[in-house]
């Protein structure tokens, strides 16, 4: 009975399997249009395996399909699904929501361009090897049209978002630019060169952005100076004679700040730091847009018409493919009634996925600086962002709003009182000692108001010592105490986030500072064994002082006979928690451990220093590949920075 059943089982999966995987092609299609936005301000780890799944199996289902048809037998019943050949290739054509799932997907663009042509012909093969029906010969056509169309499109976007192409583009626009700069007419009247006025316009802006009020303008900012944006996450210097434009800016935002405007949302402290991150946000949105999605494609500066041409085209011919088959006789053919089901599924599908799609872009914040660029404010730019304001509010975030937490002692602990499983988890890589936590308003606006105050600071590896001294003056005045000082709550935050970003993720860590956080966590490891309490709980704030305070004791007693093996060793194998315990002991003994707000201030002021100092310097690649991953709190600084004025790369100097 069971072998019967096995039996049939297989014979109607033999049977349905084309309709079935066809359809499952379609289904990842539409879960990749909807998802696949969602991604850029969620961190879920689950949708990111999801949309990974998704991504890869999209091609690798369609391109087996595809295959698959040129088996198909000369079964007059199943001709119908030779029609579903060009269909396949709509699909490897992809979402305009999603090209890339990461950077590294578009530097493989060639790649997608051989497996456009070779599946390209190979539909032509299957179609023209076994097609007999001429009264769909149409419909097949436009398909075709359709389907290159849209593979061709998701090629081409791969490769214009790739980190040579944006690069290569942008140092010809300065390239140009400075080339007409060097014309003695030009040089006397630089504003009057069309070439230099626009580049000065992609710069700097059409608009003073930093002093924009409305939501529409402010959407409108970043859109004018979306290369500059570009310039900003790939570190690519801008022309010098900008710089007067630049301290004009620098000026009016003081100015701003110190005066204001007392219209709702303006002057003031407050202004700067609700636009400010709302600006970064939308900057940032613009990029992913650029990176990952064909939106970029779609409203590309040189030729926005050709771009937009084609989706119609798209468009224009899967519905005319769908009415031509929807009207051609089909009674008395030979056609399986399931096989015609599925070809009205997946037509319709495509036509209403092409719908979505279009709508989804043109409600994008991309088309919306496209068209106001173009037409203006009128009534219809009006509408358009009455429902772009409707979809995305302006206190909806458009990131994550969430950024890494490590902590050394905590983690320690955690590796000591792990079990067999968790131990084995983060042998593997499936658990660590980071967690994200959602990032407070208030140390936002903490960190936004101390930007003016930011210095050039030097940064050698003194994260780790601050960590460690942020958490011993925590712990010795006593936490519960102190977690109403909004300095004490910035501190511990920003320090485990520099603490994630440096140590963990290795940005600008050489090996020198891998080998001080080796040997840190070597000391904290062996406080751990001395410490006669083996069930220390993370958050027992008495308990870890207690810790601290025999473990140090013990940790500076070993360490007094201490020889480096290298003249250029001392800094990087001495140890570190007692110099961290004796500098936490400097700033506690003139403030009392009962007061902790001087040592706070002092501490909150070194450790945004480290963070002003880190954002400009992570790698371009670092910016941009979090920015499809819920984004990341260091990037919207380097933003907020630059807003502001500061860390602007120039062709002769840098500021």
């Amino acid at each position: 009975m069971a072998a019967r059943s096995l039996a049939y089982a297989q014979k109607l999966w033999n049977e349905w399997e084309l309709q079935c995987m066809v359809l499952g092609s379609f289904a990842l299609q539409a879960f990749l249009l909807f998802a696949a936005h969602i991604r850029k301000r969620n961190t879920s780890t689950m949708l990111r395996i999801l949309l990974w799944l998704a991504y890869l199996m999209a091609d690798y289902v369609a391109v087996f399909v595809l295959g698959h048809l040129t088996l198909q037998t000369n079964d007059p019943r199943h001709q119908l699904v030779l029609l579903w050949a060009p269909v396949l290739l709509l699909h490897l054509g992809g979402q305009d929501t999603i090209t890339a799932l990461s950077m590294e997907d578009n530097e493989v663009w060639k790649r997608h361009l051989l497996g456009l042509v070779t599946q390209v012909v190979l539909a032509v093969y299957v179609v023209a090897k076994s097609w007999r029906d001429k009264r769909l010969l149409a419909p097949v056509v436009l398909m075709f049209v359709s389907g290159t169309v849209k593979y061709a499109e998701r090629t081409w976007a791969l490769k214009m978002a790739t980190a040579e192409a944006i690069k290569d583009s942008r140092m010809g626009d300065l390239y140009k630019a400075l080339r007409k700069f060097e014309d003695p007419k030009a040089r006397q009247a630089p504003q009057t060169s069309s070439e230099i006025a626009k580049y000065n316009q992609e710069i700097v802006g059409r608009n003073k952005w930093w002093l924009q009020q409305e939501y529409a303008d402010l959407v409108q900012a970043p859109g004018d100076s979306l290369p500059n944006c570009i310039n900003v996450l790939n570190d690519i210097p801008v022309a010098p004679w900008v710089l007067p434009s630049i301290f004009n800016m620098i000026e009016e935002i003081y100015r701003r700040d110190n005066g204001g405007s007392t219209q709702a949302g303006g002057g003031g402290k407050d202004w700067f730091s609700s636009r400010a991150y709302k600006l970064c946000e939308l900057q940032l949105s613009l990029i992913y847009d650029r990176l990952y999605t064909k939106v970029g494609l779609r409203y590309n500066q040189s030729r926005p018409i050709i771009s937009i041409g084609l989706q119609l085209l798209t468009l224009g011919t899967t519905s005319t493919a769908l009415v031509l088959f929807a009207t051609a006789r089909k009674q008395g053919s030979v056609y399986s009634r399931v096989d015609i089901v599925v070809s009205y599924i997946l037509l319709a599908g495509a036509v209403a996925l092409e719908l979505l799609s279009m709508l989804m872009v043109t409600l994008s914040y991309r088309s919306y600086c496209f068209l106001r660029d173009r037409f203006g404010v009128n009534r219809f730019t009006r509408m358009i962002f009455c429902v772009i304001r409707f979809v995305r509010p302006y206190h909806k975030p458009l990131w994550s709003n969430k950024w890494a937490q490590y902590n050394l002692i905590a983690g320690c602990i955690k590796e000591k009182q792990a079990g067999v499983v968790a131990r084995m988890m983060r042998r593997i890589g499936l658990a660590g000692d980071s967690k994200l936590c959602a990032i407070p308003d208030e140390t936002k606006e903490l960190i936004c108001n101390e930007l003016d105050d930011q210095r050039a600071v030097d940064f050698p590896r003194s994260v780790l010592t601050w960590h460690l001294i942020t958490d011993i003056c925590f712990f010795l005045t006593g936490g519960d105490a102190g977690l109403a000082n909004r300095h004490m709550r910035l501190c511990r935050e920003v320090s485990n986030y520099l603490m994630d970003l440096v140590m963990v993720r290795r940005v600008m860590t050489s090996s020198e500072g891998h080998v001080a956080h080796l040997k840190a966590r070597e000391e904290v490891k062996l406080m751990l064994e001395h410490h006669s309490d083996k069930k220390v709980k993370v958050d027992d704030v008495e308990a870890v002082r207690k810790m601290l305070d025999a473990g140090v004791s013990h940790a500076t007693a070993a360490s007094s006979g201490y020889v480096p093996f290298a003249r250029n060793s001392t800094d990087t194998m001495r140890p570190v928690l007692p110099r961290a315990w004796a500098l936490a002991q400097t700033l506690l003994h003139p403030a009392g451990r009962s007061s902790g707000g001087a040592q706070w201030e002092l501490i909150a002021s070194v450790l945004m220093e480290m963070l002003f100092h880190l954002a400009p310097r992570c790698e371009a690649g670092f910016h941009a590949k979090n920015l499809s991953a819920g984004g990341e709190y260091i990037t919207h600084v380097r933003f907020l920075l630059h807003n502001r004025g500061f860390g602007w790369n120039f062709v002769l100097a840098r500021t």
